[in-house]
């Protein structure tokens, strides 16, 4: 077993690789930082292709470009125009038919000759010659066309699967999603033999795709054993206020996952009791305690100085003055409390007469914000600029706003951790918090919890830290007492025990890569 591979799930990481790193694309990169930095040469990073059915090795050659630099991000490819009359367009549907079906009979006959290639390679080339007579269609033509396949399907329903295979490589073609790297990846060569692994590790969404089923019937019929970090329960116990699409995909994950677990680690105490008892109260195979543990997440400042001039663009630019404003950070969805923040605001400015510091809100646009974004920006009894909302802040002029802000909120209604109130009292800056449990643990004792029915202590305790000097000074000096956990820390508590762990069999019963000194390290976004 110690000379097996460990593979390194960073699928979540790679499907995700055009967003600005979040924090749980953070906690993939930084597992992969501590297994490569321990195991070396038996760490391998993979992602899982559904379609195929298997695990991949990401190529050395390509694995930090695509990992950590957002690299070889898919280009649209120029389309045709709608031809300026429809017989002419009918024209170019009836060559299309003609021209893939002489194509594809070219692929097969090929194929023929030598050594036969494999059949994911001959569905490439099949694909790719599609694609390409695809392109010589507008968007309307296509349209067009499929509307006469629907009623063809009326006579002959057994091409339905055949018209919905053709929109869906209609759509890859459209966004250049035809011969990507993904293909490269993907490709026989980089499968991963069952045989050849001892342990697999997921820090990711797992619930994203079917790879935790996947894993689990490796662990079955192969013997892997199974390591995951989980960061919240929200889509099980907060669901009225999770994304929609994870309320429905996060149980069925969790529960094979809980059916055929070897290790758990997760972000906090809280988390961690949160997972036993749903564990227990489902009738889930019993979790000893000492496999589920606490590896708490790293939080290292940044240390960096920005020229003044730099700095005046910035407050120039956002419309801001340094000292001057509130930052709340997080996606701007339901369960973060945007909602809240803004009745605060908005009783603030009522009862001092627009006369507060501006409320400004950093992060990227989340579901069923729509709303509440539009009600702030049209609520005639707000003062102009007193909410301001910036969803296009990059990492550097977060590091500014956090540090140039009078203080921070984050009335968030449920946590799994609380990386906004760490990046807060990271810079030395006051936070207010809800008292979600997760908060309280996150901010150490440095950070200040109100209960979200305590509206009154929450308009005290920001209008004494935008006014009361004594008030303010106090609360500084509380945030910086904060003893962050950092990313080093985190390595090493996520890796110890494992190679012994690793060499032991399960005792819950079934039912080379260099890390490169360039590596590109991310900070949070925290949103």
């Amino acid at each position: 077993m110690r000379d097996k591979t460990i593979l390194i799930d960073l699928s979540t990481s790679y499907q995700f690789r055009h967003w600005r790193p979040m924090g749980i694309l953070r906690v993939e990169h930084e597992v992969w930082r501590a297994f490569a930095a321990r195991f070396g040469v038996r760490t391998v990073p993979v992602i899982y292709d559904e379609a195929r059915g298997g695990f991949y090795r990401i190529p050395q050659a390509i694995f930090e470009e695509v990992i950590f630099r957002n690299g070889f991000q898919p280009e649209a490819p120029a389309r045709a125009l709608t031809a300026p009359r429809r017989w002419r367009s009918w024209a170019r549907i009836g060559r299309f038919v003609w021209r893939v079906s002489r194509r594809l009979r070219a692929v097969g006959r090929d194929s023929g000759q030598g050594a036969r290639p494999s059949e994911a390679a001959l569905r490439a080339r099949r694909e790719s010659a599609a694609a390409e007579e695809l392109l010589r269609l507008s968007g309307d033509e296509y349209a067009q066309m499929r509307r006469w396949l629907v009623r063809l399907e009326g006579i002959a329903p057994p091409i339905a699967p055949r018209i919905r295979a053709l929109d869906a490589l209609n759509h890859r073609a459209h966004y250049g999603l035809i011969d990507t790297v993904h293909d490269e990846i993907c490709a026989d060569r980089n499968r991963i033999s069952p045989e050849e692994v001892s342990d697999y590790v997921s820090a990711g969404g797992f619930w994203g795709d079917a790879r935790y089923r996947a894993a689990y019937e490796m662990r079955q019929s192969h013997g892997w054993r199974l390591s995951y970090y989980i960061h919240d329960l929200i889509p099980i116990l907060w669901g009225h206020v999770a994304e929609p699409t994870t309320r429905k995909t996060f149980p069925p994950a969790l529960h094979w996952m809980l059916w055929g677990v070897d290790r758990i680690w997760t972000n906090s105490e809280v988390t961690r009791c949160d997972l036993l008892a749903h564990a227990a109260s489902c009738g889930y195979p019993e979790l000893d305690p000492t496999q589920v543990r606490v590896v708490a997440l790293g939080a290292d400042a940044v240390a960096r100085t920005t020229p003044a001039d730099d700095l005046s663009g910035i407050f120039a630019h956002r419309n801001l003055e340094p000292g001057r404003y509130v930052l709340m950070v997080g996606t701007q969805e339901p369960r973060k409390n945007h909602a809240f923040a803004y009745r605060l605001w908005r009783e603030l400015c009522a009862r001092h007469g627009g006369d507060v510091l501006p409320l400004v809100w950093v992060g990227q646009p989340g579901w069923s914000i729509d709303p509440l974004l539009a009600m702030v920006r049209a609520d005639p009894g707000l003062p102009h600029g007193a909410i301001r909302i910036l969803d296009d802040v990059d990492d550097a002029e977060l590091q500014v706003l956090y540090g140039n802000c009078r203080f921070t909120i984050y009335p968030s209604h449920y946590e799994g951790w609380g990386l906004p109130v760490v990046e807060s009292l990271l810079h030395g800056k006051p936070c207010l918090t809800s008292d979600a449990p997760a908060l309280i643990e996150a901010g150490g004792g440095a950070s200040e919890a109100i209960g979200l029915f305590e509206g009154e202590r929450w308009l005290a305790r920001a209008e004494a830290l935008m006014v009361d000097e004594a008030a303010y000074r106090a609360a500084r000096a509380q945030a910086e007492r904060f003893k962050p956990h950092r990313w080093a820390d985190f390595r090493v508590a996520l890796t110890e025990g494992f190679d012994v762990d690793s060499s032991e069999k399960s005792s819950r019963p079934a039912t080379s890569y260099a890390l490169s000194e360039n590596a590109t390290t991310y900070r949070e976004d925290a949103a």
